[in-house]
């Protein structure tokens, strides 16, 4: 296994709340699913093929603004258009570690440095720049830690630190051409909080990581 660090500059985005349909509310960063996706684009995956990963999302953002914009919407069989107020985030900087087969982030690597794709999160507008990849060559378990960037803690991590609770979507199966959506607990937390938890790992850059699964996850 291998983990290859990633920062992130957008310079809007909004990562849409999937049961928000009078307002297009954003999450305050990227779910899961979202990041996942992304590195399934990057790696130029087929539909249906899925490569197992293990991913930590952390970050900031200067601002949120709204405006309106023409979006889609399905009623029934006929597709309708409506204006909707959608909240965007501003000047937002993240910070995402990914871990899988040495493979896989070899291939993740050699794309983003080959810039095979047109890198977005998101939305498709939503575009990234990409300020630094590297995959990692340190990493060590750490305790008693003092967040120190906006992040979502899963509940394995710590059930019991304060922060806005979210049920936030990771992969999926198809059933009967439906996407049944996996989902974790997790709890959003703000750097200026001053919370802690016991134990999680931290990068040759200081900086901590909060995988999603203990393990790597698998559908």
């Amino acid at each position: 296994m291998s983990i290859l660090k990633l920062k992130l500059y957008q310079e809007t985005a909004c990562y849409k709340k999937p049961f928000a349909t009078k307002v297009a509310e954003t999450y305050p960063l990227p779910p899961y699913s979202t990041v996942i996706g992304m590195f399934h684009k990057i790696l130029q995956a087929k539909s249906g093929e899925y490569f197992p990963m293990n991913i930590s999302i952390q970050g900031d953002y200067e601002g949120i603004f709204s405006n309106y914009q023409t979006l889609m919407k399905y009623k029934g069989k006929e597709v309708t258009s409506l204006p909707m107020n959608v909240h965007q985030l501003l000047n937002v900087n993240l910070i995402i570690h990914v871990e899988a087969e040495d493979e896989i982030i070899n291939k993740i690597y050699e794309n983003i440095i080959n810039g095979v794709e047109t890198f977005t999160l998101g939305r498709n507008e939503d575009i990234v720049r990409i300020d630094s990849v590297k995959i990692l060559k340190e990493i060590k378990d750490v305790e008693d830690v003092e967040i120190v960037n906006n992040c979502y803690i899963p509940e394995w991590a710590s059930a019991n630190i304060d922060g806005i609770n979210y049920r936030i979507n990771t992969t999926y199966q198809i059933k009967d051409d439906i996407r049944i959506w996996n989902k974790i607990n997790v709890k959003y937390v703000d750097r200026h909080t001053n919370k802690s938890i016991c134990e999680t790992k931290q990068d040759e850059d200081g900086d901590y990581i909060y995988f999603y699964s203990q393990e790597m996850p698998h559908i």
